[in-house]
């Protein structure tokens, strides 16, 4: 629990100091994709197949919605806003490996400290997967400024 206090707290405050590269509309609708992502994700991979999950297995409790609601968005506009948008496609590339592995070594330090446990899922799934849930956040992000400049 001290964990996602210290993760919520952390990277909020990190959002709210950082110089913002995004405006509000695309923090609030891609971090609402976030969340969603992070509800089907997890219905599937905790709920239906009891791989991974959070705090206690089989068991859902309100400090679940403090990782919803205070980690997701936040991960999601950080990792949106620092993303080197006008940069090679190599920097690009070696920003999402780094942010997966950021999120690997995070992940293996939750499970350290019972924030979150494995019950059949391993660090090198994850490993494969951060980058392809990083590029999701890209490509919605990429969908939504689509949208807006076809609305302008």
């Amino acid at each position: 629990m001290l964990l996602m206090i210290l993760t919520i707290a952390v990277f909020n405050s990190i959002v709210y100091f950082m110089p913002k590269r995004l405006l509000q509309v695309e923090m609030y609708t891609t971090s609402l994709f976030a969340i969603g992502l992070h509800l089907i994700i997890d219905i599937f991979f905790d709920v239906k197949y009891g791989l991974y999950g959070y705090f206690d297995p089989k068991v859902v409790n309100w400090a679940m919605l403090g990782v919803t609601f205070g980690i997701y968005p936040a991960v999601n506009v950080i990792f949106l806003n620092f993303y080197p948008f006008h940069q090679t496609l190599l920097r690009k590339g070696w920003y999402i490996v780094m942010c997966s592995a950021f999120a690997v070594f995070y992940e293996w330090i939750a499970v350290k400290t019972d924030f979150f446990y494995h019950s059949g899922w391993k660090l090198i799934y994850s490993a494969l997967m951060y980058p392809l849930l990083f590029l999701g956040l890209l490509g919605n992000y990429f969908f939504i400024m689509k949208l807006k400049n076809k609305a302008e």
